[in-house]
């Protein structure tokens, strides 16, 4: 089944149909796909602002552990009470290379997410703060495996997302992979976001979850679709 999905021009279109739950806030959460995690299960969860609804909630069902990333210092301050075996935080984001970056603060006070990149909701001050690729980030945790990633990084998808060796990694991997695109920021276009769902197409994902607003995007393995529903 394929369902369309329009947003300010993009089309992003379900390639297949699974059984789907959704966790998490209206505003944070996200659908996987449904019974697909176990204790044991390890998630990268690239974002977490002041919004840990959807990893609460994948921990209260499955007991999972969740490894958590957020470089803000607002975030780290919002999240340092909730850190237990279950919800490990550490304090850095996730980029194409190990850097430290500029990173611009939302001119809302209320507001947690910035973004590397510039855009209109950003104002002139900054901090600078630590990014590590995902093959650094598994060394530095000691994970050899996960089979969840989620990225809400705004804006840094694209640059990841276009590298070969993040792309080597997802292809060895086979997570569900959750991606929030971020074509709304002034730095990238719908071409953008058109251009690394065609490249994670080609790397053997499929899409079985857009969200309504059509920014928020759940990509399935193809090899373990097929051994889901045969």
């Amino acid at each position: 089944m394929q369902r369309w999905w329009r947003t300010r021009g993009t089309d992003i279109y379900t390639d297949v149909h699974v059984p789907l739950e959704f966790h998490g806030s209206d505003y944070g959460g996200w659908a996987i796909a449904a019974d697909s995690l176990r204790a044991d299960s390890v998630v990268l969860s690239f974002g977490i602002g002041e919004d840990i609804t959807f990893d609460e909630a994948i921990i209260g069902k499955y007991s999972c552990t969740v490894h958590a990333f957020d470089p803000t210092p607002k975030a780290l301050a919002y999240v340092e009470p909730f850190v237990s075996d279950k919800l490990k935080v550490y304090p850095w984001g996730l980029g194409a290379k190990d850097a430290n970056c500029t990173f611009y603060l939302p001119k809302n006070p209320r507001y947690v997410s910035g973004s590397t990149s510039r855009s209109r909701h950003l104002r002139d001050e900054a901090v600078e703060v630590s990014l590590c690729s995902l093959d650094t980030t598994m060394r530095q945790t000691g994970l050899t495996r996960f089979d969840m990633l989620k990225m809400d990084i705004e804006g840094s998808e694209y640059e990841v997302l276009r590298d070969d060796k993040t792309m080597q990694i997802l292809e060895e991997q086979r997570p569900q992979l959750l991606v929030e695109f971020h074509h709304r920021f002034a730095s990238y276009s719908k071409a953008d976001t058109q251009d690394i769902v065609a490249r994670l197409r080609r790397a053997g994902f499929r899409i079985a979850w857009v969200s309504r607003r059509g920014e928020e995007v759940l990509f399935l393995p193809d090899k373990w679709i097929a051994r889901r529903t045969t």
